[in-house]
């Protein structure tokens, strides 16, 4: 073998192993960006499903809420029907006072 297909052949040996590298870097470049890309897209789901949460507890708060509105209104209509309710009662015991008054004031004179 000539001093020429030596070197031709520590050559091309030396391109076969740099070749392989650099394969072997591509793979792990490959397997790297697809790492990066589940990640990306795991992180992403994670961040729906935390918006998701979040906004299914917001509505539960709003709606929460809006029960509670609804209640303390009929509280207050209900303690306004009881105070009207009082009122009309107090009103008619009060006229049931003056004409029970008026009868025995009617039959004082009555006598007299």
């Amino acid at each position: 073998m000539s001093f020429f297909d030596k070197s031709y052949s520590r050559e091309l040996t030396k391109l076969k192993e740099e070749q392989e590298r650099l394969r072997q870097r591509q793979i792990e470049l490959e397997r790297m960006r697809r790492a990066a890309e589940e990640k990306k897209v795991h992180s992403e789901r994670e961040e729906n499903e935390r918006q998701r949460r979040r906004q299914e507890k917001l509505q539960a708060e709003r709606e929460e809420e809006e029960r509670r509105r609804e209640r303390r209104q009929k509280e207050k209509v209900e303690a306004e029907r009881r105070r009207f309710d009082q009122e009309l009662a107090a009103t008619k015991i009060q006229a049931s006072f003056r004409g029970f008054k008026d009868r025995q004031d009617f039959r004082e004179r009555q006598r007299k």
